[in-house]
Formats: C-alpha cells, sequence, structure tokens
C-alpha cells in the first residue's frame, strides 16, 4: 500500500469518518477518497470501517490501522528532505 492510501485513510478518521470532508481537505473527488478505502480493506483483507446506509463508523481494525498510518506517516515525513 501507499503513502498516499495511508493519507486519506487518516484524512477519512480526521473528518468524522466522511469521504465527503476528506476528498475536499485533500481536494480529491469523493469516489476516489473512497476507492482508496476501499483498495486498503481489500488489499489487508479487513473493514475498516462499518457502513451503516451512506455513514461510515471506523472498526477496531481501523483503530489499529490507524495508529499504525499515522506513525508510519510520521516516519515517511521525517524522512524527507526540507
Amino acid at each position: 500500500m501507499t503513502v498516499r492510501h495511508m493519507r486519506i485513510f487518516c484524512a477519512v478518521c480526521e473528518n468524522d469518518c466522511s469521504t465527503t470532508k476528506a476528498a475536499a481537505q485533500l481536494n480529491m473527488s469523493q469516489p476516489a477518497v473512497s476507492l482508496a478505502v476501499k483498495e486498503l480493506e481489500n488489499y489487508y483483507e479487513v473493514r475498516l470501517f462499518d457502513r451503516i446506509g451512506r455513514r461510515l463508523s471506523i472498526t477496531s481494525a481501523g483503530e489499529i490501522f490507524l495508529r499504525y498510518a499515522r506513525r508510519a506517516l510520521f516516519q515517511y515525513h521525517s524522512q524527507q528532505p526540507e
């Protein structure tokens, strides 16, 4: 999985599990954000969000992945030249 996927996942979580708000923050389309989340779930073969109607809520696996993604992004950004 890519840094882009982790960044998108974190943005969804930080925007009240809203793909629409995350898309606006990231200057992306909402379908692209939804697709990236689905790709993560397929790649890791785990549900990161429960879908209740049109609403998302993070699962326990999603909470664990969020901690991992935040650490990975922090390490990635700390290694980038300024």
